[in-house]
């Protein structure tokens, strides 16, 4: 795993001689690599494992490959501790009680699921309670803004399409907390995140409420260690004082 600082990059993809790095994107439910070839999909050994990946487009960093989006871990869950990331089997010790391995300091989040996607309930500004989905593929959050807040300048997020959206960027002057299904909060110091979302700049599904836009991104994510059940849709970030 590599933190380019704005993506994270799973390494080490291998098809034939050649060597791919992916994008790891939970905001996407497919997967796909990028290139000219003939196929419609093309076999990878990642970690003593040989996977299907298909062919297609998207908007995609610089000298990246490809994506590995929500489909990519079906019957796994996985542990990043800020430098590598570990795969289980679903019936896996690990995955079935991660609380043996990861010690009481693991808090398994209240979230809920639309579809194959995650939602966390957060706290932010105080007093405002939501849910947003858990993105890695989002370097920054977008978050409801609170009322100190400190204005950093404007920002442009890049839309299916190609097409760019002009966003307000802050630094929180209060704690953003996540919610553990325990009630234990957990919270977060300086976050950075946008604002200036609404559904139709971002063409939501019409099944798709307000709560549902906002984004718990990289930049929050990347700050403690995170277990990701897909199987059982729990998601734990291992608690660390502030």
């Amino acid at each position: 795993m590599l933190d380019t600082g704005i993506s994270l990059l799973l390494l080490g993809f291998q098809s034939g001689n050649e060597s791919f790095s992916f994008l790891w994107d939970t905001g996407s439910n497919i997967s796909f690599y990028e290139g000219t070839d003939p196929y419609n999909s093309k076999e990878f050994q990642i970690g003593g494992q040989v996977v299907s990946i298909r062919r297609g487009e998207g908007i995609l960093p610089k000298g990246i490959q490809g994506l590995v989006g929500l489909d990519f871990f079906r019957g796994t869950c996985i542990f990043w501790d800020q430098k590598d990331l570990y795969w289980f089997s679903e019936n896996s010790p690990f995955c079935v009680h991660p609380d043996a391995y990861l010690g009481t300091q693991l808090k398994i989040l209240s979230t809920k699921q639309k579809g194959d996607h995650t939602f966390v309930s957060f706290e932010y500004p105080k007093s405002f309670q939501s849910y947003a989905h858990i993105d890695t593929g989002a370097s920054l959050s977008l978050l409801p803004k609170g009322r100190d807040d400190k204005f950093l300048g404007e920002r442009k997020v890049f839309r299916p399409g190609n097409s760019i959206l002009i966003m307000n960027h802050w630094r929180s002057m209060e704690p953003l907390t996540l919610i553990a299904k325990s009630g234990f909060r957990e919270d977060y110091q300086n976050v950075e995140f946008l604002t200036g979302i609404s559904l139709e700049n971002f063409h939501l599904s019409g099944d798709k409420d307000k709560e549902e836009g906002w984004v718990i991104g990289l930049g929050i994510l990347r700050t403690r260690p995170l277990f990701w059940d897909f199987s059982r849709n729990r998601i734990g970030i291992i608690h660390q004082e502030n």
